[in-house]
Parts: C-alpha cells; structure tokens; sequence
C-alpha cells in the first residue's frame, strides 16, 4: 500500500513539474479579419529544437491548443483547425508525453516505383521514382519519372492521366517548359516525340511524417538530350490532415546547373501542368464518358479560360459516375501572378504557363521558384474552401515570435 502511494505522489510531482516547466518558446497569432479553417502554419523558429510530433501550441488565456510539428527542416508547422476572425493570441510551443495519433495523420508507403501518401488509409497521390513507360507498341521516348500520379479523390477515383490517349507526352501532374532556347538551339522539355529534350526524377532525398504533415522531397533534372542537364529541381510535396477533402502543397525549385542562361521564349504554355482523368478525354475511346468543368477565380470556364489570368482553376467531372475534382491555387510570391494559363479547347489539360506574357530566362545559378495548393474535392469545389485557402495565402495568420 505504502509503495502505491509514493508511487502516485511521484507521478503527481512529475505532472505538475511538466505542466509548470517554461515553455520552449512563446508567439503571438493573429488571424487578421477573417476566420480561418484548416489552415497550416509554417514558422520559421530560428531555434534548434528535436524534429518530431510530440508538441503542441497552447493559448495561454483559453488553454485551446494546436498540435505542432518540428520539421528536419527546422520550422515549425502548426495546422490551425479553426480560429475566429480579429482572433489575437499568445501562445507557448511544449512538448507533449507522446505524439498524437489521428484518424487524419497522413502516412507514406514507399515502394519500388515510388512512394504513396494516405489518410486514414485512403490514398491521396501518387509519386511516380522508377521510370513508367507507356503502352507496349508507343515509342520508350515518352518513358517518364518525376511526375504525380495517380491523384485520387477523397472517394478514391482518379483524377489524372500518365500517358493518355492523343499526348502521350503528357503526365498528369508534371512541369516542364515547352518553347526555350539554350545554346543557341531549341530545346522542348515537354513534348518527348521532339526529342530534344526531356524531364526525369533523380533522388528521394528525404520523407517524414507526423501529425500535421507527411512530406518528401525529391531531385529531378531538365535534360538536353544533346547537351545533358540543364535545370536541377527540387520538388517539396507537404500533405495536411484534412478530412473532408484532401490538402497539399507543392514547392518547385529550378536552378539551372549548366553554364549558358536558359531562355524560356515566349508561347501559348507550358509550366506545372495537370493532365485530367481519361474519363474526360473524348479521343480516348475506351475510357471517355464526359467532358470536365473548368472554372477560374475570375468566373472564366472551358470556353473562355484559355490565357486569362487565374489566382486558382478548378477542374472537375463525373469519374466512375462521381464527380471529383481538383482546384489550384498559385502562390502570391510566384512569378507574374496571377498567371496566364493555358486551357486547351477539347483536350482534359491545363497549366500555369507565365511566358504566355512574354519570354523570361534562368541564367547559370540562378533559381526560379514557384508554389502550388492544391484543394482535391469530392463533387463541384466548395466556394467556403476556396475563399478559406485564397484568403490563408493571400493573408496568412501572422506569427510573432515574443520569446
């Protein structure tokens, strides 16, 4: 009995140490003049803290708290499920006893061909490391890596195309240039069948987990068939646990590796493309059973869209009898946003394609950076999500670090 009792006064002493210990640091949030609504947070912390889950962002006044998680990278990611709009708070980041476990954690699964996030079990994408070939009797020329598929929709269709029928060059979720000129020649990065030039993963240099985030990053390259690499991107994919649709952001970085500036010419597209379902594609003869939705943040569709300029598009139809769709959002720190896009006339394919406005360059060492949100829904887009995350982008909650 005696043992018992010292037992719990021990462990009482212990919770009141952990709950009277500092904190490891202090902020203040404030959400501006609007609500916010599953809206991840990434603070830069300046401090070297344990990479991991077990933490948690508590309101000192309400005691309301947000899981935290200390990224490799050393920021900081809290998701905020909800918080009211004129919302001011102080905050103090502690570790908790153990990381939380959630329905809605995202978890990776890697494999030979590549590595597959999912939440509560239901995959949400698809990333493609090994070399994927298309059907036997088409050219090896359009043999892809470093792309994004399938995209799945929260009821599991699938919402993109590798190889479709009619372009085969294109790959569901992708990026390349189309019309540039290095070293004085034309080189096309986006249609194989030139074959000048071409884009394929190179490493998965680093994955991690936890309860607000599974993310990766990888290494791909921007080849000149004749004269080898040209760019090196970097691609950081970041998946949030979300419940009712599915959430992630896509960071690209290209740096150009060679020594002679690459010049992206002026032209109708080309950038981060999305290529749709083949249930949308009306010269895939098997597999076409409906034409997709396009809609913009400007009110444009599939018959005005194409070269207008689009904070977010959404692209969306019926798949397996469903309608599901995807809707992304550009960041306000990308080149010329909001972009141009390119929407085609009868073919399931758009991209933010910023030399619509006229030619750029990447010289030798320099890096073109650009951003992407991408919000995955089941049915039409919900107009409350989109203004939630056009208004976290544009207006993101400020973090100020007190101590």
């Amino acid at each position: 009995m005696m043992l018992k009792i010292a037992f719990r006064y021990v462990l009482t002493l212990m919770v009141l140490f952990a709950c009277s210990s500092p904190p490891l640091m202090r902020f203040t949030l404030e959400s501006g003049d609007v609500a916010r609504k599953n809206s991840p947070l990434l603070i830069s912390t300046g401090k070297e803290l344990p990479v991991g889950s077990n933490y948690e962002l508590v309101n000192e006044d309400s005691q309301e708290s947000f899981p935290a998680q200390v990224l490799a990278s050393g920021e900081l990611l809290v998701f905020i499920d909800s918080m009211a709009a004129e919302s001011i708070g102080n905050y103090a980041l502690r570790q908790t006893t153990s990381e939380e476990e959630t329905a809605y954690r995202p978890k990776i699964s890697p494999s030979e061909e590549g590595l597959e996030i999912a939440i509560d079990g239901n995959p949400v994408l698809f990333y493609q490391t090994s070399t994927a070939f298309p059907q036997e009797a088409l050219p090896d020329y359009y043999k892809r890596s470093g792309m994004i598929h399938p995209l799945y929709s929260p009821d599991g269709q699938v919402l993109t195309d590798a190889f479709p029928a009619g372009h085969t060059h294109q790959h569901a979720i992708f990026n390349a240039w189309v019309n540039t000129r290095f070293k004085g020649e034309k080189v096309d990065f986006w249609n194989q069948h030139q074959e000048t030039g071409t884009v394929e993963h190179v490493d998965l240099v680093h994955s991690e987990e936890g309860v607000n985030t599974a993310l990766f990053e990888s290494i791909l390259r921007h080849i000149s068939l004749k004269d080898g690499e040209v760019l090196e991107e970097k691609w950081r994919v970041m998946v949030y646990p979300t419940a009712d649709y599915y959430l992630f952001d896509l960071y690209s970085e290209q740096t150009n590796t060679s020594n002679d500036t690459l010049f992206v010419l002026d032209y109708h597209y080309g950038g981060m493309g999305f290529r749709g379902s083949r249930e949308w594609n009306e010269v895939d003869s098997v597999h076409f059973t409906n034409s997709w939705n396009i809609l913009t943040s400007e009110g444009y569709t599939n018959e005005n869209a194409n070269h207008t300029h689009a904070a977010w598009v959404a692209a969306f139809g019926e798949v397996d009898g469903e309608t599901a769709g995807s809707t992304v959002f550009g960041f306000p720190d990308n080149f010329r946003y909001p972009q141009a896009i390119r929407v085609h006339p009868t073919m399931p394919y758009w991209v933010y394609a910023p030399m619509v406005d006229g030619e750029f360059y990447i010289a030798p060492g320099e890096t073109f950076k650009s951003s992407f949100r991408y919000y995955v829904h089941q049915g039409e887009p919900d107009e409350r999500v989109i203004d939630n995350i056009r208004n976290d982008l544009m207006n993101p909650i400020q973090a100020t670090i007190l101590d």
